[in-house]
């Protein structure tokens, strides 16, 4: 394994091994698999019904946690997450750019209609209070930030238990190491992620929440939904789920059903859909207005998750905006990233160059992606598309919001992959939570797909941290 580790976030370099425990687990793996099977195929099968009889799902299917974990060692840990607290600064600066630079603004043509809604920024700071930074290890070993996740990621609760869960299921991919999961916060506290919703709060206003919504629209998105509210219920909010449509905006506030103020609303819902409505418009002004403390505000659902953020962050046309230390991490760690529009630009040496030709000329190293798309959505990775289907991808491109991006290779290990009781190669990546700027614990996910994505069939790997060298 070579590491190269330095002072800052942006100093670490991983290649070919994650870290020397994860060496010994695909060791292990593949030995189990051929001779000794029944062992591990019962203790994943054991793991499973621990996570289901806790209560995890996702959108009422199993949640596939594997038994495989994915090891990463103390150096690795504090450095990715030195690098997520970095890109909420970073996001930060983003947003304020977008409020006042037309240029910036052009990359968003969806969003320029809605910036009554998008640019009344919270005086506090993060902007972003909750999200999750999914990546990839480049070729160069260095961690790639691939999606923003600014909106209302998945596994902020779950994720957490179901790594503590699998910390006490016996398990012999692991014997002998020391691996830990308490040292992700949200691991060790079941509450971490309410705690902050509360902690939001309190930074917004000087005062301390009493009542809260999670919000949905006509019942979509209610995964981990009962988790927050029974989190909040916990220590003594009250809260409970809402559809948008029943709150009402009135002189006092915003207010639920039965008339009661609520401080605090957090959004399950997808922005995209719901700007459609007419019967939304009511609570899309009061959340803008600071009528009512809204996580993520609108500027993080819109803008700062959409994809075409990375192309704000590593275009040289901005660079001036970001001081010597975010400058460095952009180069490190941000892949590049492009709106597909026709026009000048530069490649990833700096060059300029036609885009459209670019993207046509260099299909095996790109990923066109909808820059507001969720969940891998008419994601196209060139080296697995026809020349046929690119072409006619780039036309659609250039005529609806999309990005270019360099394509990140996913690394692979031999996971067990339950819903099909198979064990193969899948890529990987590994993706870091932070609550109010502060890192709060790890998920990787592992896929056979290109597009890695649990709603596609991909499965969730517990991470942990080896403590041996600790």
């Amino acid at each position: 394994m070579t590491t190269q580790i330095g002072s800052g976030p942006a100093e670490i370099a991983i290649e070919p091994a994650i870290s020397d425990a994860d060496t010994r687990i695909e060791r292990r793996v593949r030995e189990l698999a051929t001779c000794e099977s029944a062992s591990i195929w019962g203790a994943q099968d054991e793991l499973s019904r621990a996570i289901a009889e806790a209560g995890m799902h996702f959108e009422g299917l199993a949640y596939p946690v594997c038994l495989r974990p994915l090891a990463i060692d103390d150096d690795l840990a504090n450095h990715l997450s030195a690098i997520a607290e970095g890109m909420i600064n970073l996001l930060d600066v983003a947003a304020e750019l977008y409020c006042c630079n037309e240029e910036v603004q052009d990359l968003f043509p969806t969003y320029k209609h809605l910036r009554h809604w998008t640019a009344c920024l919270p005086k506090h700071r993060p902007l972003v209070r909750i999200c999750r930074l999914d990546g990839l290890f480049g070729s160069d070993g260095y961690y790639k930030i691939l999606e923003t996740n600014t909106e209302g990621p998945g596994g902020v609760i779950q994720n957490g238990l179901a790594a503590k869960v699998w910390s006490g299921i016996p398990n012999p991919l692991v014997q002998g190491l020391a691996l830990d999961v308490s040292r992700q916060p949200f691991a060790k506290d079941p509450n971490c992620f309410v705690r902050e919703l509360v902690s939001a709060y309190r930074a917004a206003t000087g005062c301390e929440l009493r009542t809260a919504a999670v919000v949905n629209f006509r019942g979509r998105y209610t995964n981990e939904v009962d988790w927050i509210v029974s989190g909040l219920g916990h220590v003594g909010i009250k809260a409970e789920l809402l559809d948008i449509t029943a709150m009402k905006r009135t002189s006092r506030g915003l207010v639920g059903p039965d008339g009661e103020l609520i401080d605090l609303v957090y959004n399950k819902l997808d922005v995209r859909e719901i700007i459609k409505h007419e019967e939304c418009r009511e609570y899309l002004d009061a959340c803008a207005a600071q009528e009512v403390v809204s996580i993520n505000p609108w500027i993080s659902q819109w803008v700062l998750s959409d994809k075409a953020i990375l192309a704000v962050l590593s275009d040289d046309r901005f660079r001036s905006n970001f001081n010597a230390e975010q400058v460095e991490l952009i180069a490190r760690h941000i892949p590049w990233t492009r709106l597909v529009k026709s026009g000048v630009t530069t490649n990833l040496e700096g060059r300029r160059i036609d885009l459209i030709g670019y993207i046509r000329e260099n299909k095996a190293n790109l990923v066109l992606k909808p820059s507001n798309a969720t969940r891998g959505e008419h994601v196209l990775v060139g080296r697995f598309t026809s020349s046929e289907m690119w072409e006619r991808q780039i036309d659609l491109a250039a005529r609806n919001p999309s990005v270019v991006q360099e394509y990140v290779r996913p690394r692979q290990v031999t996971a067990l992959h339950p819903s099909s009781h198979s064990i193969k190669k899948m890529g990987y990546g590994i993706d870091c939570y932070v609550f109010g700027g502060r890192f709060a614990g790890f998920q990787s996910r592992a896929s056979f797909d290109a597009v890695m994505n649990v709603g596609r069939g991909g499965i969730l790997m517990p991470v942990a941290i080896d403590g041996t060298g600790a």
